[in-house]
């Protein structure tokens, strides 16, 4: 049976980044986690963490912020990640899009790969791997950032 390693971060959606960051930093204690600062553009996100690095939150600027739910992200090693891509796929597990779940959904952001899918109401999840190298040999990833 396939078993999750943890929660590595949720998504959390904010209207105001500027006052999100300072209330994350003044509340939590949380600060911008800065080896993620390469991605953070190109997926609109900003990842936080608490000072031991335990804690990570990706929050992301969006108009009209209400009711809409943030992705759960599990952290899991190599292996396992190709496992939860094979049984995702299997199970005919859908992305945000509606498509099918494969090995071509993965998604390469440089020092991790990531599967992004969503349950039957919408609810979305991701899965993550820090395994990149080994990874990126296996499904031939070379940079490439499917989807």
């Amino acid at each position: 049976m396939l078993t999750l390693g943890k929660i590595d971060h949720i998504h959390i959606r904010v209207a105001d980044l500027k006052v999100a960051l300072d209330w994350y930093g003044r509340v939590l204690g949380m600060g911008i986690d800065t080896r993620y600062h390469p991605i953070q553009e190109d997926h609109g996100v900003t990842m936080l963490a608490n000072p031991s690095g335990s804690v990570r939150l990706a929050l992301g600027e969006e108009a009209g912020t209400g009711n809409v739910p943030g992705t759960v992200a599990f952290s899991v090693g190599g292996q396992d990640f190709l496992a939860w891509i094979d049984s995702l796929a299997g199970q005919r597990v859908r992305d945000n899009k509606g498509e099918t779940i494969a090995r071509d959904s993965v998604r390469d952001h440089g020092f991790f790969c990531s599967l992004s899918f969503v349950d039957p109401f919408g609810n979305p999840f991701e899965i993550v791997s820090y395994d990149h190298t080994w990874l990126a040999a296996k499904l031939k990833l070379n940079g490439r950032s499917a989807h």
